[in-house]
């Protein structure tokens, strides 16, 4: 029996009668949550395979839409992850997503190895875990979560014109924005829409979908959210009706929708739609080998800006630029410049580069477009120069960076990651988060939270809560685990250049941008952002 089962047998005590045997049947309940996995480690597989251009993507995300829809995995995942919802306010399956998504980031072969899979039609669910879907149907009938809503049908045929994500700009400079409104409202204010895109889903907020707009490696940056769980529908282009109770030139909220099978009547709507950008490329598509990249003689210098986003919590964020001493200019933040791969990133990703020139004692910058055409005028930067690390450099102290995702109303998490160095040249990475929901579910009685730790000495979670069940009865469960021996955090450290190196004790390497943030070493500079010292 796998962790996860046994966790969620724990909710189960208050199961109705004829569905409580197979319920707490362990063996049962592991075939539900093997069968969820295989679903969620899948689509994150094909979306790493998606980050680094394979060819075979699209024949691999249709194949796995068909078998979802085979296997009916859609109502196993949304019952399976409103149970792990009752016990953590973590994201159900993170723990999940990015191990498979760095694995076929790290393995050359493995989207080739992946697409052979689908060929061959996926695993086979019913003959593998046949108990799967008898299990979600019995979880369901014991009242421990709620099944998936249907999602209705329009029957009158659809007449009218549909709408794309790209269009919402325009649609919010002619008719307004607003903030969110009833759907008597809604139908009062812009009558009923039809809209058409991809769905996609938040994998933080397991419950949030939305419709989005691709096409080849452009996507566009306004979304279409659902006020309904669109898990059935995943990964497929749908045409919904439905009443607008949100507009801003970011999204729309649709409410009161229905599916729309006979789209022949619609027409696309005249409106302007928004230029697609392109897609955000892998690292690995755009980096060599250390010392292959942008040479020192070719390299004016290091530039950075940072400021605080109170959007959605509180965080510090940093735009590190390379000046090239051709007058153009790269940002991304990870990756030293010695092993920026220019020719492929200039093919690959040409929104991220630009044009720049001195300014009195500053610079000015004018950006690129995702074809490499100038977009917009000059305009002064805050950036300053950073220096480089002396060859051998040694750094000794605690250095921390904290964060907060979320509100006190919804709920959310506050985080600390932090890296203590030593002379010796030894380094010790820590981590600490804790989460729990806000006063909004506090009102309906559910309080979920959840906490965790690591560093050099290991690592543990632990989860906790109180679920209201609208009947009165509550639900309680608790946890704590150990996870490792903290050899992936601790190691040896080489500071050189606008780089550091990391050599964990378990056996692999990080090379990250790395330089001084300031003159006397008080903030350091790592990978995607900087960390200061401790006092």
């Amino acid at each position: 029996m796998t962790a996860s089962a046994a966790a969620l047998i724990v909710l189960s005590a208050h199961a109705a009668p004829d569905a409580k045997s197979l319920v707490t049947d362990s063996a049962a309940m592991s075939q539900l949550v093997e069968a969820v996995s295989y679903d969620v480690m899948s689509e994150a597989a094909i979306d790493a395979c998606d980050d680094i251009g394979a060819d075979a993507v699209p024949a691999m995300r249709e194949a796995w839409i068909a078998w979802r829809a085979r296997y009916q995995i859609a109502p196993m995942r949304v019952v399976l992850t409103r149970m792990m919802q009752r016990r953590s306010a973590d994201a159900p399956w993170d723990k999940l997503v990015e191990p498979m998504r760095q694995r076929v980031l790290s393995d050359p072969q493995a989207c080739a190895t992946l697409a052979r899979e689908w060929q061959a039609g996926g695993k086979d669910v019913a003959a593998r875990y046949p108990q799967a879907g008898a299990v979600a149907r019995a979880i369901v009938q014991a009242n421990l979560v709620m099944p998936i809503t249907p999602l209705p049908v329009a029957v009158e045929p659809a007449r009218g014109q549909v709408l794309l994500p790209s269009q919402v700009i325009a649609l919010t400079e002619q008719r307004g924005n607003w903030l969110v409104i009833s759907e008597e409202a809604a139908r009062r204010k812009l009558g009923v829409v039809y809209v058409k895109g991809r769905v996609a889903r938040d994998m933080r907020r397991p419950e949030n979908f939305h419709l989005q707009q691709e096409q080849g490696d452009r996507i566009g940056g306004q979304l279409i959210h659902l006020k309904f769980n669109a898990e059935p529908w995943v990964g497929r282009e749908i045409v919904l009706r439905g009443v607008v109770t949100s507009l801003n030139r970011l999204s729309m909220d649709l409410a009161d929708a229905a599916l729309v099978n006979d789209a022949s009547g619609l027409t696309p709507s005249p409106l302007a739609q928004t230029p697609l950008a392109r897609k955000e490329v892998a690292l690995r598509r755009v980096s060599t080998a250390p010392g292959k990249g942008l040479a020192d003689k070719d390299l004016a210098a290091v530039v950075i800006h940072g400021q605080a986003n109170n959007l959605n919590g509180t965080r510090w964020e940093e735009d590190v630029r390379f000046l090239l001493r051709d007058g153009s200019f790269y940002r991304r933040t990870e990756m030293p410049p010695d092993q920026l791969d220019i020719a492929a990133s200039r093919r690959l990703e040409p929104q991220r580069w630009g044009r720049w020139r001195s300014a009195g004692k500053g610079y000015a910058m004018q950006a690129q477009d995702g074809d490499g055409r100038t977009s917009g005028d000059w305009k002064p930067e805050q950036h300053e120069a950073v220096r480089p690390w002396p060859a051998d450099a040694r750094l000794e102290g605690s250095f921390s960076r904290r964060s907060f995702t979320g509100s006190m109303i919804t709920g959310g998490t506050s985080a600390t990651r932090g890296i203590r160095f030593t002379k010796d040249g030894r380094f010790e990475r820590s981590f600490s988060a804790v989460s729990s929901t806000g006063s909004l579910q506090a009102i309906t009685g559910t309080v979920i939270a959840g906490s965790s730790h690591g560093d050099g000495k290991g690592s543990s979670s632990t989860s906790s809560s109180t679920v209201g069940t609208g009947l009165g009865d509550v639900g309680v469960s608790s946890g704590t685990r150990t996870k490792d021996d903290g050899a992936s955090r601790r190691g040896r450290y080489q500071l050189s250049g606008y780089a550091i190196t990391l050599e964990y004790d378990d056996g692999h390497t990080e090379r990250l941008l790395s330089f001084p943030v300031d003159g006397d070493n008080r903030s350091v500079y790592l990978g995607t952002g900087s960390y200061d010292r401790d006092k």
